[in-house]
């Protein structure tokens, strides 16, 4: 028998697909909140000179801090791999909006190189500026910006095909890692290229921090999933349960055997803390297996409790991810700003991580209320310069 839905009502069916399609988008901008916030704190800490670090750089020797910076950088460093992942998804659900109101192909890759072109313009100015006073540096915007241009491209292909493409691309750049690995951990001077597609150096004319070929690929795959985010089984916690389980136990498995690619692998008779120690620049596939597990679990549990993040407390979350470039910028001039004004009293001796979470919970305030009024002006002005960012 057939049934027709009264007209201006919504079939339940629809209704209920409609709001699990809703309470994903909130849970993936909630992810995206999350990893801000985690920058947020690492980079504020940086801008007062307190390192958090636990993870490796260029395949050289880390000491690390007492537990209360480890930790807190073990916590700080999930937020670039969920930052580039969430970026393809982000670009995937824009492309699926785009379609469904009748743009061309061509109108949808032009939008993302325009908005390459805008993050990549933001991070060699304004980021590099406040970032280390000197203009330009290719950090995380430019790198992403990078990815996007491939992307513009590479979203021409089928969706198996810029798959296999990313895997690919991320299994070989592993293998290349295994091949520079001694001239990276003697120390050897890079090329501008090599540095930009393929390791990382502050030493290079254009310092470089993300390479394009160790964090590309965490955006395609990213844009691969949010293609297929509608896949019921994408909707179950569960599944993200088991994603999350199943990168962890790559990641052990990589450590285990000393690591494919990672330049930070454990080595025999270190500290036990050092097992969760992996190379971030270049990104190792042990590295980036462990923070996505993390980030899967904690997707998971965003899915299973969305009120919190719609109506509850944490719903802060979600405007950030709603505003993430906008934050990202910001939150580099907050914090810069807040350092300097640091620098200028005679702070009492206190451990320097007393004073970096306090400098990044004084930074949230006024980073919250910017995105708020800046998610306003955005929805009044949809189609300004405002929706590049």
């Amino acid at each position: 028998m057939t049934t027709h839905a009264t007209a201006g009502v919504i079939p339940q069916t629809s209704a209920a697909a409609q709001t699990a399609t809703l309470s994903r988008i909130t849970a993936i901008d909630a992810l995206r909140g999350v990893a801000l916030t985690l920058m947020a704190l690492t980079h504020a800490a940086f801008f007062i000179g307190v390192g958090m670090q636990a993870e490796s750089y260029g395949g050289q020797p880390v000491s690390l801090q007492s537990p209360p910076y480890w930790l807190s950088g073990l916590l700080t460093t999930l937020a670039s791999p969920i930052f580039f992942c969430l970026a393809g998804v982000s670009l995937a659900l824009l492309e699926q909006s785009r379609v469904r109101k009748g743009a061309s192909s061509w109108s949808v890759s032009r939008f993302i190189l325009a908005r390459a072109g805008v993050i990549m313009a933001l991070d060699l100015t304004i980021c590099a500026w406040l970032w280390m006073g000197k203009m330009p540096y290719i950090h995380v915007l430019t790198a992403m910006g990078l990815a996007m241009i491939v992307l513009a491209g590479l979203r021409l292909l089928p969706t198996r095909v810029i798959l296999a493409a990313a895997i690919v691309t991320l299994l070989a750049y592993q293998g290349i890692l295994e091949v520079l690995r001694p001239q990276l951990e003697a120390g050897a001077p890079q090329s501008m290229a090599q540095a930009l597609f393929l390791t990382y150096s502050y030493e290079t004319l254009l310092p470089v921090g993300f390479p394009l070929l160790g964090w590309g690929p965490v955006m395609w795959l990213g844009f691969v999933l949010g293609r297929n985010l509608s896949h019921p089984l994408l909707r179950q916690p569960r599944t993200w349960v088991g994603i999350g389980a199943g990168l962890l136990a790559l990641w052990l498995a990589l450590r285990l055997i000393g690591g494919y690619g990672d330049l930070g692998a454990y080595r025999a008779g270190d500290p036990w803390p050092y097992f969760l120690v992996m190379s971030k620049a270049p990104p190792s596939l042990s590295y980036l297996a462990f923070k996505l597990g993390i980030a899967a679990l904690i997707f998971a549990v965003l899915i299973a409790f969305p009120k919190g993040i719609e109506t509850g407390l944490l719903r802060v979350l979600t405007l950030i991810g709603q505003t993430s470039l906008f934050f990202y910028v910001m939150h580099i001039v907050v914090y810069h700003l807040l350092a300097q004004a640091f620098f200028a009293i005679n702070a009492p001796a206190l451990p320097g991580i007393i004073y970096g979470y306090a400098i990044w919970l004084a930074g949230m305030v006024p980073l919250v209320w910017l995105c708020s009024r800046y998610r306003v002006e955005r929805k009044k002005r949809p189609e300004s310069v405002l929706r590049y960012l």
